[in-house]
């Protein structure tokens, strides 16, 4: 159970880090983009949206895989249902966002055509879980046993 949430704190932390830099790289592709300081704290919030996502992803495939060390001997087909469930997640909040009109995009960001969502954001949720969950498995584990 300790390593359960040595490497969930990491995952936040690691998964929190990573998002705020993605979604401030990505923000002025997003209307009404006030500049770094001016959007930062939408950013902020946006980013620990996504670690809990994140945490809540992993948590789900290290019961399922009954290692909080999963991503260090994942399969292949592993990470592949990991970025498609992020994915999936990725274009339900896009949608979701774009409908209840809480954020609009500009003309610059690519769009995926036929689901009508930012590639970004999808991308987002694609590369970064996994990203993520490997960077805090390993961490972790090497902390553990350096000690």
């Amino acid at each position: 159970m300790k390593r359960l949430l040595l490497v969930s704190g990491a995952v936040l932390v690691i998964g929190f880090s990573l998002n705020l830099i993605w979604e401030n790289a990505q923000a002025p592709l997003y209307q009404g983009y006030s500049g770094l300081f001016g959007h930062f704290w939408i950013c902020f919030v946006a980013s620990l949206v996504d670690a809990l996502v994140l945490l809540l992803l992993y948590t789900l495939f290290a019961v399922f895989n009954h290692s909080p060390y999963w991503p260090l001997n994942a399969k292949l087909w592993q990470y592949i249902l990991l970025s498609f469930t992020g994915g999936v997640i990725a274009v339900g909040f896009e949608k979701w966002a774009l409908a209840v009109e809480q954020w609009f995009y500009t003309d610059e960001m690519p769009m995926v055509p036929l689901l009508h969502v930012g590639w970004l954001p999808l991308l987002q949720l694609m590369i970064l879980p996994s990203l993520t969950y490997y960077i805090s498995a390993i961490t972790i584990k090497l902390r553990l046993i350096n000690k």
